[in-house]
């Protein structure tokens, strides 16, 4: 993805060129559509939008404008699903903007924003929904109606309320879409301003597959010093079988024979022991365990458990409230581990990174944007408060597919994170022989406490 394409869509579903309108008195008129889609949405979208608050990037585009091969049906059904905005026009009653609202607000639980001109008659089935209203002839009326339109989606890009009618009369309702997973395990590295300046912090994305991290040419030589593990509030390990970050390092951390049998489930079983029969901890609790064989497998010293998520009997898992929380907890029991060891033996080696998967429970990309800002934000703001004391240097998040990359790379360009100039080529990178001493006396001296 280019810098040019770090920004979210907004897909407007509308009628083009100059089309009759009958207000209901009799009287037709032909209305331009293309100006209304120049004066009104765009400028409300790309300019109004920009203004106060937090940055959003957002940029228009309406299906005349997509320059592409195929069925324009198909282009159209992906925009409306993957576009994080849409604004659709009720305008003229087209049979064919229903019909593509209705595959909105089934297809996304949010941010639809519905306008019309002034005297468009609202359909019954949609007259509960806020429908902002516009009028060309009147510059004043505009300029509120771009307000609202920038409002509307400011609200509701920032939060999690539903506007689907669909989605607030079917509880449970979810639509998940392939996200684009990524086989390559590269690295993307951002600078953070920090005082004092000597002290460099860096927010890494890691991409593709977990299994892959700290064993490709680059981090094997910075292997990644603590994984993050995203556990129920119970602390019960996912089965290995299950497609989550829990279950896959319960199964890598485990000691195996030669068939690749489990013998000893040796990072659920340290976790159970450290629970001693309880049910559950508090939301955002993290419990650190040692990391079985992923430390000479992979070189990753320690686990960090997240209760980032509670159970419901028949109803599945949900993220506790503020999961960012989690983020921030397991940076300070980072350090807080760093110095215990230091104060124990003082040539210890610190922990100097850590990588978090994104803490959500959402499968879909309309899912990510939201946690992805949260608890990106929350590494960022305890690597700047801290940078004078705290031994971490690397903050890394995990992206599994395209999706979650986009999300994340488009988050940190809002925040005005810039990407270095070297990670793209990060995995041909050889790092300092300092660095490569201080990885394997970390390794050996984790080995050696693992075996007292």
């Amino acid at each position: 993805m280019n810098d040019d394409d770090l920004a979210r869509e907004c897909f407007v579903i509308m009628p083009f060129g100059e089309k009759p309108f009958d207000d209901g008195s009799g009287n037709s008129e032909l209305v331009d559509f293309d100006r209304i889609y120049e004066d009104i949405i765009k400028k409300a979208v790309e300019e109004d939008l920009q203004e106060g608050g937090e940055k959003l990037i957002v940029r228009c585009l309406r299906c005349d404008e997509i320059e592409s091969a195929g069925l324009i049906h198909e282009r159209m059904l992906q925009h409306i699903l993957k576009a994080d905005v849409a604004v659709v026009d009720i305008t003229t009653q087209n049979p064919n903007v229903f019909y593509e609202l209705g595959v909105r607000h089934t297809l996304r639980d949010r941010v639809t924003v519905l306008i019309r001109r002034a005297g468009t008659k609202i359909p019954f089935n949609i007259g509960g929904m806020n429908v902002i209203e516009y009028d060309v002839s009147d510059e004043a009326h505009k300029q509120r109606s771009r307000q609202g339109i920038a409002s509307f989606i400011r609200n509701g890009l920032l939060s999690s309320n539903r506007d689907s009618l669909v989605y607030a009369n079917i509880p449970g309702l979810e639509v998940t879409a392939g996200l684009g997973s990524l086989s390559d395990c590269d690295v993307y590295r951002y600078r953070l301003q920090t005082q004092p300046a000597g002290k460099v912090k860096e927010l890494w994305l890691v991409t593709g597959d977990l299994r892959h991290v700290n064993v490709n040419p680059y981090l094997e030589e910075r292997p990644i010093d603590i994984w993050v593990s995203s556990e129920n509030i119970n602390m019960q390990m996912a089965r290995v079988f299950e497609k989550s970050v829990s279950g896959l390092v319960r199964y890598l951390g485990s000691r195996k024979d030669e068939t690749g049998d489990i013998v000893e489930d040796a990072i659920a079983d340290e976790l159970r022991d450290l629970m001693r029969g309880r049910q559950q901890v508090n939301p955002g609790t993290v419990v650190a365990t040692g990391s079985g064989a992923l430390l000479e497998s992979h070189k990753v010293r320690r686990i960090y458990h997240a209760a980032s998520v509670y159970g419901t009997i028949g109803g599945g898992y949900f993220p506790i409230a503020n999961v960012e929380h989690c983020i921030t907890a397991a940076l300070a029991l980072a350090d807080r581990e760093s110095e215990r060891d230091r104060q124990r033996k003082g040539d210890a080696v610190p922990y100097t990174s850590i990588l978090f998967p994104l803490l959500t429970t959402g499968t879909g990309s309309s899912n990510l944007m939201d946690p992805a800002r949260k608890q990106l934000r929350a590494a960022i703001r305890y690597l700047q408060a801290r940078a004078k004391v705290t031994a971490l240097d690397r903050v890394c998040f995990l992206a599994p597919t395209k999706a979650y990359l986009d999300a994340y790379r488009l988050v940190l360009a809002e925040l005005d994170i810039e990407q270095a100039e070297e990670s793209a080529a990060a995995a041909t990178q050889t790092p300092s022989s300092a660095t490569k001493g201080s990885a394997r006396a970390a390794t050996r001296q984790d080995s050696a406490k693992s075996k007292t």
